[in-house]
């Protein structure tokens, strides 16, 4: 019995989603294994053995608009990483969710304004995403030496409007921390692995990649933080690049806001049947940042 195109890449969003949750669970408990007692309570429960011991940071930015023209966007994001002994696990997570409703005039095609009987301008009530993009992904690191560590990466991703159905990548690298101190720190990775691409329309990008990520932060005074990361997968059918940006002010112990300014650019996957097509895409946000 065949299975249809759709059924397929739900079952593998599922899968991808399945997967990332049953490895940041499995290596919670692997972890609270391995670690020395704290909390006979804790260690007695299979829920806190598994959630004991995650820190990071939660952020969210919302906008709306009403009136001649609708709109609202969205963006929030989650990082938790855990450390054992050498092993340090990161579970991160985004969420880029916009829509828009505007009126427009309609046109012929040399550009003039349709009009209807009663000679006013026809016009037309157009709704539809600018973003929606979900992004999942766990990375363990094994430190061979105090700055020197192996890591992996599993991650899913989607986005529609740039014409992403469904996107996973399984890499393995080496990453290096030149330094870390209260000042901040600064990391560099490489590394080697798959990666496959369905998209909304045309061809599905599949095969193998090399993968480089940089990480820097600087604590530029008790309050104020600064950040900057990239990362890229490259390989012969397709080129992906990141970058991130962003100044933090911190308001208390657990509470900050942050201006972010986030782009990505992915080359050859456009659709080719919009003229707003475009390989890159940029988001510029005030987040509220809550430590956890």
């Amino acid at each position: 019995m065949m299975i249809s195109s759709m059924t397929q890449r739900t079952l593998k969003k599922t899968f991808a989603s399945l997967l990332v949750a049953g490895t940041l669970c499995t290596s919670g408990m692997v972890a609270a294994q391995d670690a020395e007692p704290k909390d006979a309570e804790a260690q007695e429960s299979g829920f806190g053995s598994t959630f004991q011991g995650w820190r990071g940071t939660a952020s969210l930015g919302a906008t709306s608009s009403t009136g001649n023209a609708e709109a609202s966007n969205i963006n929030g994001s989650i990082r938790l990483s855990k450390t054992v002994n050498r092993w340090e696990h990161l579970v991160f997570g985004s969420v880029f969710k916009g829509t828009s409703s505007i009126v427009i005039v309609e046109r012929d095609q040399e550009g003039n304004p349709i009009t209807g009987d009663d000679g006013r301008p026809q016009r037309t009530i157009v709704k539809g995403d600018n973003s929606d993009r979900l992004a999942l992904g766990y990375q363990p690191k094994f430190y061979y030496t105090p700055k020197t560590y192996f890591f992996g990466i599993l991650d899913w991703e989607q986005d529609e409007p740039g014409n992403i159905d469904s996107a996973t990548r399984q890499i393995l690298g080496v990453g290096h921390r030149f330094f870390s101190d209260a000042t901040g720190f600064l990391t560099a990775e490489v590394g080697l692995g798959n990666k496959n691409t369905d998209l909304v329309l045309g061809d599905d990008v599949n095969g193998g990649i090399g993968y480089i990520g940089l990480n820097y932060l600087n604590h530029i005074t008790e309050e104020v933080t600064f950040n900057a990361d990239l990362r890229s997968d490259f390989g012969s059918d397709n080129t992906f690049v990141e970058v991130g940006l962003g100044i933090a002010f911190k308001v208390s112990e657990k509470l900050a806001f942050k201006i972010a300014h986030f782009s990505r650019s992915n080359s050859d996957l456009s659709s080719g049947d919009s003229p707003l097509d475009s390989n890159s895409d940029s988001v510029t946000s005030l987040n509220l940042v809550v430590d956890i």
